[in-house]
């Protein structure tokens, strides 16, 4: 079991290994704020986990499970980041400190979800790998393209704009929740959708923003 602890020195070291060498044990205890032995004592159980290859008066480099682990970290601290800058208009400064502790707890399934919500499963930041969101939230088609009857599970949101995002969020509009088109005004005008067990009229200029997985009609 790794810790949030001999997490936050793998992410150091992974973030100092980024530079092109080996990261110091200096470097180290500068970036967690800890003594220089603090470091040396960790590196060396770090070592003993199969996570870093560490060498006296060298340094220490992440080995390539170390790494994996560091890298998925690394992702879901930026993805946090970004959900709290983008759709919570926090600061980046508080953001990335709320980062840093959600990050050992947020669960690989939680990431992904996050980042069907950001809208960008394009730039996936949380798992690249074949599981990953970016692999699984670009199935579906736009909700515009839904006709009356028809009945769908939101897959993800899709847009550039942190504040059609936060509209979409605020209207409940999320991954998960089924839709259903209950009818379509004339001229391109709104429509009355179904939201669970809720109405709801969105504007057409928002339908092609959530993506939605068909289901078959009742």
């Amino acid at each position: 079991m790794v810790s949030a602890n001999m997490e936050d020195y793998l992410l150091a070291i992974y973030r100092l290994n980024r530079d092109g060498g080996p990261a110091k044990t200096t470097d180290i205890a500068d970036m967690l704020s800890v003594s220089p032995a603090s470091v040396t004592e960790m590196v060396k159980r770090l070592s003993e986990e199969g996570l870093v290859d560490y060498e006296r008066y060298r340094g220490s480099t992440l080995t390539p499970r170390g790494f994996r682990h560091a890298e998925r970290l690394h992702r879901k601290h930026k993805l946090v980041e970004k959900f709290m800058v983008n759709v919570l208009r926090s600061d980046p400064e508080s953001a990335h400190d709320s980062a840093c502790r959600i990050e050992h707890s947020l669960s690989d399934d939680d990431a992904r979800s996050l980042c069907r919500i950001i809208g960008s499963p394009e730039e996936c930041v949380c798992d690249q790998g074949n599981t990953g969101c970016r692999n699984v939230a670009l199935v579906g088609i736009p909700l515009s393209e839904m006709k009356k009857g028809e009945k769908a599970v939101i897959s993800f949101l899709k847009s550039d704009s942190p504040e059609k995002v936060r509209k979409l969020i605020s209207m409940g509009l999320v991954p998960g929740r089924t839709v259903k088109i209950e009818s379509e005004m004339p001229m391109k005008g709104p429509i009355l959708i179904s939201l669970d067990d809720s109405l709801l009229v969105l504007d057409r200029e928002y339908t092609s923003l959530v993506m939605v997985e068909k289901e078959e009609c009742a």
